[in-house]
This record gives C-alpha cells, sequence and structure tokens, in this order.
C-alpha cells in the first residue's frame, strides 16, 4: 500500500513537475555533449585539411624539383638543389620542409638535402615504412615533436604517360604559430556550434515549457475529477445510510492523523483516504429493508449486511485508480482476534489501514450524534476503545491514537460539517498534490 500504488495522475504531475528543471539540464548537456562532437569533428576535418593541404604542396614542389634534378644519379648537383630549396623556404615562409630526398625510377637515392637545426626530426620517423605510391597517389604520416607537428610524405614525380619517374620525400614542419591558429579555428567552430544549440534551446524552452504546463493542467483536472469520483461515491452512500456525508469526512481526517503519528508514507495515506471515503461503498447494493431499518437486525439481515464488503469490492475492482482502497473496504470489520468478517483476519494479517481504520470509524460512530442516539463523552468512548485491545483493536494503534486523540477530537468536534469538509479538502490536496 505505497507508492507503487500511486495514482498514475498522480504520477504524471510529479513527472511534469519537474519538467522545466530537467529540460534545461538536458538542454546545456546537449549543448555541452554537441559542442564536444563539434571540437573533435573540427579536430579531424581541419587536420585532414592540413594533411591535404601539405599533401598538395609537397606534389606541388616536387612538379617545381622534377624538372631540375638530374636523372642519371648526380648525386651531388642533386644533393645542391634540394639543399638550396630546403634553405630558400626556411627563410621566407613560416611552415617549411626540413628533409627533401628525390628517388629515381629505380627507387633510389638520388639526391638528399636537410636543414641541420632539425637532424632531431629523423629520429622521430621510421623512414625504411614508407611506401612509394602509383602515379596520382601519396603517403604521409605525422607526429608532434617539441610543439612542432612534422608530416612525412611521399609523392611520385610525373613522367611520361602518366607514370611515375621517380618519388619526393620531405618532412614538412608545421610550426607553433600555425597549430595556434588551427586551435583557434577550431574553438571558433566550437563556439558557434554550441551557441547555435543554446539559441535553438532559447527557442524552445518556452514552447516545451508552455506544452508541458498545458499537459500538468490536464492531468490536474483529470486527478481532480478522479478525487470528485471518489467524493462523489462515498458521499452517496453515506447520504443514503444516515442522510449526512460528515462522517465521511470526519473519519478521513481522523484516520490520516492517525497514519502521520504511525509515520505511514504518502503513498499508503492517499490509499487509506480513498479506503475511507468507499469503506461502505457496497452498501449501495443492500436493500433499504436492511439498510435503514430503525431496529436490530436479524441473524439473516445481518448475514445480508455483510455482503457490503464484498459488493465494495467488486464496485472498486473496476477502477483501477480506486483498487487500492481494496484494504480499507474489503477488511475494515476484520478484527485482530480473528473473529471479524468476510474472511476472519487475525493480527498483522488484517491490513494496516483497514486496522488504522477501525479505531477511526468506531471512534467517530461513538463520539458524533445520529438520528437514534446522542454522542459519548471521551472518556466513555475511549473505554469502549480500550475493552477492544488486542481483541477488536490493535493495541499499537490504540496507543498512538490515544496521544493525539484530544487535540484532533476538539479540532474536529468543534467544526461545522463544512469546516470539516474544508479540512479534508486541505489533507486532498497535500497528499495529491493538487
Amino acid at each position: 500500500m505505497g507508492n507503487e500504488r500511486q495514482p498514475q495522475a498522480m504520477r504524471t504531475i510529479e513527472v511534469l513537475s519537474g519538467f522545466r528543471r530537467r529540460l534545461i539540464l538536458r538542454l546545456l548537456a546537449a549543448g555541452v555533449a554537441a559542442s564536444l562532437l563539434a571540437g573533435v569533428a573540427a579536430y579531424f576535418i581541419e587536420t585532414e585539411r592540413l594533411d591535404e593541404t601539405l599533401v598538395d604542396q609537397a606534389a606541388l614542389e616536387a612538379r617545381f624539383l622534377a624538372g631540375s634534378l638530374s636523372k642519371d644519379g648526380d648525386s651531388p648537383a642533386n644533393d645542391a638543389k634540394l639543399g638550396a630549396f630546403l634553405q630558400d623556404h626556411a627563410t621566407t615562409i613560416r611552415d617549411f620542409f626540413v628533409l627533401a630526398e628525390a628517388y629515381g625510377p629505380d627507387r633510389l637515392t638520388i639526391g638528399e638535402a636537410s636543414l641541420p637545426d632539425f637532424a632531431f626530426v629523423q629520429s622521430h620517423f621510421d623512414r625504411s615504412r614508407h611506401r612509394f605510391p602509383a602515379a596520382g597517389d601519396s603517403w604521409y604520416t605525422k607526429a608532434f615533436i617539441d610543439g612542432s607537428l612534422y608530416l612525412m610524405v611521399m609523392v611520385p614525380l610525373a613522367g611520361e604517360n602518366g607514370a611515375a619517374a621517380g618519388w619526393f620525400e620531405g618532412i614538412y614542419r608545421l610550426s607553433p604559430e600555425s597549430i595556434a591558429a588551427i586551435q583557434m579555428d577550431m574553438i571558433q567552430i566550437i563556439g558557434l556550434v554550441a551557441g547555435a544549440v543554446l539559441l535553438t534551446a532559447g527557442v524552445l524552452y518556452p514552447l516545451m515549457s508552455s506544452l508541458q504546463g498545458h499537459i500538468v493542467a490536464a492531468a490536474t483536472d483529470l486527478l481532480r475529477a478522479n478525487i470528485d469520483t471518489l467524493k462523489v461515491l462515498g458521499n452517496a452512500i453515506a447520504k443514503r445510510d444516515s442522510d449526512t456525508n460528515a462522517h465521511n469526512f470526519r473519519v478521513t481526517v481522523y484516520a490520516v492523523r492517525i497514519a502521520e503519528a504511525l509515520g505511514l508514507d504518502d503513498g499508503a495515506i492517499r490509499s487509506l483516504i480513498k479506503g475511507s471515503f468507499l469503506h461502505d461503498v457496497g452498501k449501495i447494493a443492500v436493500p433499504d429493508a436492511i439498510l435503514l431499518k430503525p431496529g436490530k437486525l436479524d441473524a439473516a439481515e445481518f448475514t445480508e449486511m455483510k455482503t457490503h464488503v464484498l459488493h465494495g469490492l467488486d464496485i472498486i475492482a473496476a477502477s483501477g485508480w480506486l483498487r487500492d482502497a481494496a484494504d480499507v473496504v474489503g477488511s475494515h470489520h476484520e478484527k485482530v482476534d480473528g473473529s471479524g468478517y468476510p474472511r476472519g483476519l487475525a493480527r498483522d494479517d488484517v491490513p494496516l489501514a483497514a486496522r488504522i481504520f477501525a479505531v477511526a470509524d468506531v471512534f467517530d460512530a461513538l463520539t458524533s450524534e445520529r438520528p437514534y442516539k446522542k454522542p459519548l463523552p471521551l472518556d466513555q468512548t475511549m473505554a469502549i476503545l480500550e475493552d477492544g485491545r488486542d481483541r477488536h483493536f490493535d493495541g499499537r494503534i490504540l496507543d498512538a491514537f490515544r496521544a493525539i486523540m484530544p487535540a484532533i477530537h476538539d479540532d474536529v468536534a468543534r467544526r461545522s460539517d463544512p469546516e470539516v469538509e474544508a479540512v479534508t479538502e486541505e489533507l486532498l490536496g497535500r497528499y495529491f498534490k493538487i
């Protein structure tokens, strides 16, 4: 009889009530995730673009050198030309080759040069693992060394009929300044994506928040309608039985106060409230001649009267929302010594909600004025309840009730019926969060 029986409309409202906070958090999380993904994507896209640029540049340089290099293996001459090429670029541009090597058609070196200040770079590359790409293709690998990016590239030298007449290999240095510029580009991309996500979130949030408000209002109306149905059913049978529905309101207040004193959770108290309103709903199936008989019922009539419990269970079984009232509806006439009905349950086999309600129900019946009797004074009422300790009533519940009884009786007894109904409405609003 706990939160697992919490009504669906109630759960809907509780879920939706935190929607705005969850929406903001999820939109922010989506923004961060999108920014990170954009950063990763920008990194790979930018580095791929950079690699392609460097390979294209190496191919361009190779074509420029192809016409000036000797193909007959004049290595000293080619070395000088490659050395001049490296020195010229190192003094005129920020990013340059630090090593250049030319191969002939037989894949033998026909020239090689490097910048002395960058001799250490070669140890970071395994040059024996490079491959000789076909015409129109290229091969490269890269490494970060002391804050600079180095790319080793191999491109074919164009020959007759499109075949490779040789190959150019170079190690190209990308300066820290160029790397910083690339990083700034990536940061700008991430910023643009994050800004776009947040801007989109800013546009979507009020629309989604407004939609959520309509859903909450609809769920609240549904819950209100369910509670109104609960009250109508309970009050209808109460008026048929005694011409007043005040008993339903008073007994609900008493039962809730006892449950609070015992520390029951909100879900259990909601079920108890439903059961309190509907405890006698099965009396609608009892003939008027028995239900409204002014005198004592005979054995056959009492047997018929007891069927109201089973009729009540049948009635609430048709509604998923009312089904958790079954503990009270089906067991409020059970007694802890096993002498009650309809099943003769004893002790803890009697549902806790039914044991609580039994105390509240009998207390209100004894202390309330009815057409056929005057209210009993408190001391006489409590004496009757004590006489039923551990026979009719659970002693632990009696103890809890005795501790709070004077205060809650004074609070309820001094109020008019409309005022007691207002107190009950306050309890409904609190526990069903309307």
